[in-house]
């Protein structure tokens, strides 16, 4: 863990020190635009790869980061340590949050993580659907329209609710993206919704060609019923399978010094190294069955 964040803090030393100039140091630049799908100005960060501009025919992989107003600068600063001669850098962009409980959740509940609903509880959520049209139908058209060369591999990265999101839309609609990188996913809300959608998904849906890095926090909270370890167990157990027979490649990870809040960055950085297109790990006969490491 001690080396995980040393190597944290020299991701962000090379990137400030790869984009200084003058006083001014930057990771990438803010924008915004106003959505037709969700009726809302939304906005996002963008960082370039050293020699994006320099590359004009070379098609660059794109990494769509939720909750980017979080993680941004600790993400680029990932993408840029695998900026090495094995591996391609990517565009990183950073998704800004509105209503993280209305945007990242696939159903309206009012459900807490241990399945009882209150009298007090009033449902939310439930616009994910129309959250996925605005990446992909808006978002990303945006993003190739301003850098042509933004037309490579898409990622879609997430934790907690938004790694919650980033499952549902693998199952819902694969071809969104290329590779899934889900944090700790919230595998409680609705009373364990998405475990019962995919083990549905992957009666009917096909992911040929699909990548998903799945990781979860399994230190024990005491302050907290352990209400979320069965989950966990009962996804990678008995859905990842079902998943892979459908010819889903899959890597799952459980890091047991971590609890729900300090796992992201320790999954992003694990799931950023396992998925991006090295050409040492990527081969064109990869079987879509392997299911990394436990």
């Amino acid at each position: 863990m001690k080396r995980f964040f040393y190597l944290l803090i020299c991701m962000l030393m090379v990137t400030a020190t790869l984009h200084a100039q003058d006083s001014l140091i930057t990771v990438g630049t803010r924008h915004a635009f106003f959505s037709e799908i969700l009726k809302e100005e939304r906005a996002y960060w963008i960082s370039l790869p050293e020699g994006f501009n320099t590359s004009p025919h070379k098609r660059w992989p794109v990494l769509y980061l939720l909750d980017g107003d979080v993680f941004f600068q600790s993400v680029v600063g990932f993408t840029r340590f695998f900026s090495a001669p094995d591996a391609l850098p990517c565009v990183v962009v950073a998704v800004l949050n509105v209503d993280r409980t209305r945007d990242f959740t696939p159903t309206c509940s009012a459900a807490r993580r241990d399945g009882t609903i209150h009298a007090e509880d009033k449902p939310a959520g439930g616009q994910a659907a129309a959250f996925r049209r605005f990446l992909v139908e808006e978002l990303r058209t945006e993003i190739e329209r301003k850098y042509p060369q933004a037309g490579g591999r898409n990622y879609l990265m997430g934790h907690s609710y938004a790694g919650l999101f980033t499952l549902c839309t693998l199952l819902d609609a694969p071809d969104s993206f290329d590779a899934y990188i889900a944090v700790d996913p919230s595998l409680w809300w609705d009373r364990n919704y998405v475990i019962r959608h995919a083990a549905q998904q992957a009666r009917i849906t096909h992911f040929t060609g699909k990548r998903l890095y799945v990781a979860f926090a399994t230190q024990p909270r005491p302050e907290r019923q352990m209400v979320n370890f069965p989950r966990t167990n009962d996804f990678l157990k008995t859905i990842v399978p079902q998943l892979q027979q459908q010819g889903l490649y899959v890597i799952s990870r459980k890091f047991p010094s971590e609890v729900h809040g300090t796992v992201a960055l320790p999954g992003f950085y694990d799931g950023l190294k396992q998925l991006f297109p090295r050409p040492q790990r990527i081969r064109p006969d990869m079987s879509p069955t392997s299911s990394g490491g436990k």
